[in-house]
Formats: C-alpha cells, sequence, structure tokens
C-alpha cells in the first residue's frame, strides 16, 4: 500500500468519524429534547390530577371532574404521540379511562366551614381560568365550554350563598351585628353579579333581604 492510498483511508476513516458522531450527537439530542417534551407533559398531567384531589369533600360539580379527567386521557395519548414506546403509558390511558368511567356524583355535603369556603373558591377560580384562557387539551366545543362555565357561577353562587346567609343569621343571634352585617353585604354583592332571574334567586335576595333588615334594625 502506497503512502497516498494509507492518506486516502486515513482521511476516509476520519471522515466517517465525524459523520457518525454527528449522528450520534443528533440522536441523542432528539432523545434529549423527546424526554424534556414527555416530562412537560405528565407534568401537567400531575398538575390536573391534582386539582381533581383537591375536589375531595367540596361541592364541585361532577361535570368538571369528568372534563379533567378527560384533559388528563388526552395528555396521555399526547405522551404516546410523540413517545409511542414510553414505558408503561399504554397502562397509564387504561387507568385514567378507568378512573373516568368510575366518576359519580358526590352527595351534598353539610354546612361548609370558613376554610372549605376558601378552598372551594380557590379550586373553583381555577378551573374557571382553565376553562377561560382554553389551557386544557381535551377538545371542548363553545356550547359544552359555555354550559361548564354556567354550571361554575350557578355553584359558587349556591355555595357562598348559603355559606354568608348562615353565619349572617348565627352572628346575628350571637348579637355580634357588625359581623353579621358584613355577611349579610357579601350575600347581597353575590347575588347582585347573578344577571339571570329564576325564582330561586328571588327567593335569595328575598331572604337576604330580609336578614340583612333584621341586622340594620339591631344596629340602629
Amino acid at each position: 500500500m502506497d503512502q497516498m492510498t494509507i492518506i486516502f483511508a486515513v482521511g476516509g476513516l476520519l471522515a466517517l468519524t465525524l459523520i457518525l458522531a454527528s449522528v450520534a450527537h443528533r440522536y441523542h439530542a432528539f432523545v434529549e429534547e423527546r424526554r424534556q417534551h414527555v416530562q412537560r407533559i405528565l407534568k401537567r398531567v400531575a398538575e390536573i390530577d391534582g386539582l381533581i384531589r383537591r375536589m375531595v369533600g367540596l361541592p364541585v360539580p361532577v361535570e368538571l371532574e369528568r372534563v379533567l379527567r378527560r384533559d388528563i386521557i388526552a395528555r396521555l395519548h399526547a405522551v404516546k404521540g410523540v413517545h409511542a414506546r414510553y414505558k408503561g403509558i399504554n397502562e397509564m390511558i387504561a387507568q385514567a379511562q378507568h378512573a373516568l368511567e368510575q366518576v359519580v356524583a358526590s352527595p351534598a355535603s353539610g354546612p361548609m366551614s370558613e376554610q372549605n369556603v376558601e378552598r372551594f373558591s380557590r379550586l373553583i377560580g381555577e378551573i374557571e381560568w382553565l376553562l377561560k384562557e382554553d389551557r386544557l387539551l381535551v377538545a371542548i366545543d363553545d356550547q359544552e365550554k359555555g354550559q361548564l362555565l354556567e354550571m361554575i357561577v350557578v355553584r359558587r353562587t349556591e355555595t357562598l350563598y348559603s355559606y354568608h346567609l348562615r353565619e349572617g343569621k348565627r352572628l346575628l343571634e350571637g348579637r355580634q351585628l357588625h359581623q353579621a352585617q358584613w355577611h349579610c353585604e357579601q350575600v347581597k354583592s353575590l347575588l347582585k353579579n347573578m344577571d339571570m332571574q329564576s325564582d330561586q334567586l328571588n327567593a335569595w335576595r328575598q331572604e337576604a333581604d330580609q336578614l340583612c333588615q333584621q341586622v340594620a334594625q339591631h344596629l340602629s
């Protein structure tokens, strides 16, 4: 083998080494990017699952739990689309589907504490934001979105009305009049912001007015 042949052979091996190194680099970059993409999706799955876990014991409409569980399934399918052989993905999808099928409406809870009312308000507000800002991955048409947002408004009003009215009556009986007046104002503001008419809403307004009048009479 003459000197030129050796030089060409070495050059060829060097070029091949560089090509293989470039291919390996691109492959490792692809694998890392895919890993990060999957982890971002699974992080959102964990966040949505956290919202569902926080619903326990709170009067959140069951339809909201269903749409969140549908969102989890959609995100897990997205993981499979990015990484079809991701370990355990089929089992995760099956478990999420089973959990969706097991969702049922919870029985009506008793009177809520101030702490639970605050928990409910924060949670329902977060879900409302997800819907309004289209932050869910699951497909929701405008009609379903409107229905879900209306459910949120109604359930928030029901829950806060019951809490503030009950506390107002309790404080009035205990002659804690200024505290009772504060709850009355909360009820009036809550109902004032409801731009819909119904027999139930009218009954609430009448009941709230009666309580507020009683508190005002005692204060005067």
